[in-house]
């Protein structure tokens, strides 16, 4: 009977035990899901940073490619536009070579002539021939000056000393110095019209425009000349065939001529319109080009303006 109580009791005892151990392997599995799950959650937001990064590299990838074509295609033109450079000098070294050895060779030739034949010679001949050389250093010496000129403007060592300036009385004084017909040119401009500038470059622009005009343009030949704002408006207008459209935004470009019908024939290195711009801009002004209506080219100095003379 005795031995049947000490069973009970201890039955009694390891039940309860029991639970309590069931329900420790229970908190103690609940323990590892939750340890489980916090991982995989840990896992996860780590996933979720690396492709937030993959993302980021991927964008930056992206943005470095662009960029790259981008430098690419600024290269592409950059190597574009040193090809044309490349082909203008060619064609200007040509053009400077033929034109400095032209006058160089007649130079030679007559005054070898003039030394050999001088006893011979009729004094009508002996002007004549010295007549011949003298233009001919004329020319030479205009074209090394537009190299010299156009070395400075480069080099930003354009020696520049601005001084006022009537400008009726530097149209007058350019037209008079020029071989042109006066017949062939108008004027237009207040006798009260003064403008700021190198006067030495004042001239040099206005000779440019005119050349220009009678070379690849057509009389008659006007010159305007009036305030806009701040600035003097110098005009020259042609009435000739125009500049080509899809050459005007090469116009005052150096060692640029325009190859058309028109010019093709012309003589000269095509440095007059560059060497304009840059005595414009060495005289804080600028040059410009727009068309003629009807017909003809109107090219544009833009220069300081005195004060006193504004109206």
């Amino acid at each position: 009977m005795s031995s049947t109580k000490g069973a009970q009791q201890d039955e009694a005892v390891r039940y309860p035990n029991a639970l309590s151990n069931i329900t420790d392997d229970s908190d103690g599995e609940q323990d590892q899901e939750g340890e489980s799950q916090r991982a995989i959650l840990n896992i996860l937001e780590d996933l979720d940073d690396e492709k937030a990064q993959l993302e980021s590299t991927q964008k930056a990838l992206i943005n470095m490619l662009d960029d790259l074509d981008l430098e690419r295609k600024k290269v592409d033109a950059n190597n574009i536009e040193l090809q044309e450079v490349n082909k203008a000098m060619r064609s200007f070294i040509a053009i400077a070579a033929h034109d400095l050895r032209s006058p160089l060779a007649s130079m030679v030739g007559f005054s070898s002539l003039l030394t050999e034949n001088w006893a011979s010679l009729s004094e009508e001949k002996r002007l004549q021939f010295v007549s011949t050389i003298d233009r001919q250093t004329h020319k030479l010496t205009w074209l090394v000056n537009d190299l010299l000129t156009l070395s400075s403007i480069e080099g930003r060592a354009l020696n520049t000393q601005p001084d006022l300036v009537v400008m009726a009385d530097a149209i007058a004084q350019c037209l008079a110095a020029s071989n042109t017909d006066p017949s062939d040119v108008s004027v237009s401009c207040s006798p009260n019209l003064v403008v700021r500038v190198d006067p030495v470059h004042l001239s040099r622009m206005i000779d440019n425009y005119l050349q220009n005009a009678f070379k690849y343009g057509a009389p008659p030949v006007r010159i305007e000349a009036a305030g806009r704002g701040n600035m003097v408006e110098i005009r020259v207008v042609d009435q000739g065939s125009g500049v080509p459209r899809d050459f005007e935004s090469k116009l005052f470009a150096t060692f640029v001529r325009a190859d058309n019908p028109s010019t093709r024939n012309q003589k000269g290195t095509g440095l007059g319109l560059s060497i304009v711009r840059g005595l414009a801009e060495a005289n804080d002004g600028h040059a410009e080009y727009e068309r003629n209506y009807p017909h003809g080219s109107c090219f544009i100095i833009l220069l300081p303006q005195d004060e006193r003379s504004r109206s």
